[in-house]
């Protein structure tokens, strides 16, 4: 059985504004270890929505090979995503496994103080390597 790979990456938007600050080193090792956690989360086999929206991927590849779904989080203070917004992947089955996902993973810790939320995150779905389990 053919597997996908999630590769969770942090979305960086430029500013058009010359006297906007740098994102602080702190957001950004947050987003990163987020998008880790994320990727794990979306990587879980035993997981029927894993599995659904694998079987999805594999039906509908121009989805994956569609680029970076911008997926944008809301983190509460303890690190548990409450709720996740992203354009639909053409399936309401597929969107509500991923909503539901995404909206159930508890991130590894508490977004840094003063984080600006929502988080921007840019998810690719890639295929497994054909060796893969």
């Amino acid at each position: 059985m053919r597997g996908w790979l999630v590769v969770c990456g942090l979305a960086v938007a430029a500013s058009g504004s010359a006297a906007e600050p740098p994102v602080p080193a702190a957001w950004l090792a947050y987003a990163a270890a987020a998008s880790d956690a994320l990727g794990q989360r979306l990587a879980q086999a035993d997981d029927a929505r894993v599995a659904r929206l694998h079987a999805f991927l594999q039906q509908t590849p121009q989805t994956a090979g569609a680029g970076p779904l911008a997926v944008r989080l809301w983190i509460d203070p303890v690190g548990t995503v409450t709720r996740s917004e992203f354009a639909s992947l053409g399936d309401a089955q597929a969107d509500a496994d991923l909503h539901a996902l995404l909206e159930q993973a508890s991130l590894p810790a508490a977004p840094p103080p003063g984080m600006r939320q929502p988080l921007r995150l840019g998810l690719s779905l890639q295929p497994l390597p054909p060796d893969t389990p």
